[in-house]
């Protein structure tokens, strides 16, 4: 069975709208931890569940923690069509879009990291949107749009010579703090993000096991993202209790020529030990601006329900975008034509 994942944000955060997206077809929430904190997304999957046995649906709750990933500061989107210039701060610092030179903090970046140089390119969210450096000082730098799109709230960036993400395989302390609160929580699993070892989700397994003193314990999901994740992608599938194939970040990461090579790479390696697969980012995302989705994502989106993956996650399509329950019911159709099924089974059986 082919679970259809949706991504909890400000456009389907109403009773009255999760209540629709499950009659839609979703069978699994994921709840992102980069803009919320843990203990307010518990209080929301609460919630969620009640909802489920409220109308008689089965649900599964995901926990996605964010990782180390370098994140703009912006509590506010901006309109870059608007902007012929604007500063990056890597101070941490909170983020100021008014006056005529809009200001971005930048948060994550470590002593010692590099920032960008003149000339370089500042890639921000999944590549939606692109920066040029035309001036540095220290700890800052001034940059001009490339593209005229609306920058998100606290979107990731990447630049050449950035810190790699997933190179220290070491929990943040807030990711950290996430795997203990999971003890008591109504999350049936946690994804861990930028994954690029069976190490890293052995070691969130040992946190789990001393938090969670009685009762199953959670699924661990790697979610792989980077280069050297979907290398390591055979040892990751024997350890982890499924694999979420982020492909966000992993274009960022791999470049387009080489995009699809580690995709395959991840989805061959899952299958070939029976891991549960769940593939994500821009699935129907075209379903935002226009009324039928790009051909492009009704083919991808299609083969991957014909292949069998265990689940389709949608991100924006959920979180962000203006009709959410749309893009639900476009991908329930898709899934009742090409991957039928009778019985609903869970994704992640509870541990003992």
């Amino acid at each position: 069975m082919t679970h259809i994942v949706a991504t909890v944000g400000p456009a389907c955060s109403s009773r009255e709208v999760l209540g629709d997206l499950l009659k839609a077809g979703v069978d699994v929430f994921r709840f992102t931890a980069s803009k919320t904190p843990v203990a307010e997304l518990a209080s929301l999957a609460e919630e969620v569940r009640g909802l489920a046995g409220d109308v008689g649906l089965p649900v599964e709750l995901v926990l996605d923690l964010p990782g180390a990933k370098l994140r703009l500061t912006n509590e506010a989107y901006l309109d870059l069509a608007d902007v012929s210039e604007l500063v990056l701060r890597f101070d941490d610092s909170p983020s100021d879009l008014t006056g005529p030179v809009p200001s971005l903090g930048v948060s994550g970046l470590g002593p010692g990291d590099p920032c960008p140089q003149v000339g370089d390119l500042v890639v921000i969210g999944d590549g939606e949107d692109a920066l040029r450096i035309v001036g540095q000082t220290a700890g800052s730098c001034r940059a001009v749009p490339l593209t005229t799109g609306v920058v998100g709230i606290r979107r990731g960036i990447s630049f050449p010579g950035a810190r790699d993400a997933g190179g220290a395989q070491e929990f943040t302390p807030y990711d950290l703090a996430g795997l203990r609160a999971m003890t008591g929580s109504p999350f049936d699993a946690v994804v861990l993000s930028f994954t690029e070892s069976a190490d890293l989700v052995e070691r969130a397994r040992a946190v789990l096991r001393e938090s969670v003193r009685e009762g199953p314990l959670p699924s661990v999901v790697a979610k792989i993202e980077t280069a050297a994740g979907a290398a390591a992608a055979d040892e990751i599938a024997r350890s982890a209790d499924g694999i979420l194939l982020g492909r966000g970040d992993l274009l960022l990461d791999t470049g387009p020529v080489e995009f699809h090579a580690a995709c395959c790479r991840v989805l061959d390696a899952a299958r070939a030990i029976g891991c549960p697969v769940l593939v994500g980012t821009q699935l129907l995302t075209s379903l935002a601006v226009g009324w039928l989705p790009h051909r492009s994502e009704l083919a991808t989106v299609s083969e991957l329900l014909a292949d069998g993956v265990a689940g389709l996650m949608l991100a924006e399509e959920t979180a962000g975008a203006t009709d959410p329950v749309r893009a639900v019911t476009l991908l329930t159709g898709l899934r009742d034509r090409y991957a039928p099924t009778t019985v609903r089974t869970p994704l992640f059986p509870s541990h003992p």
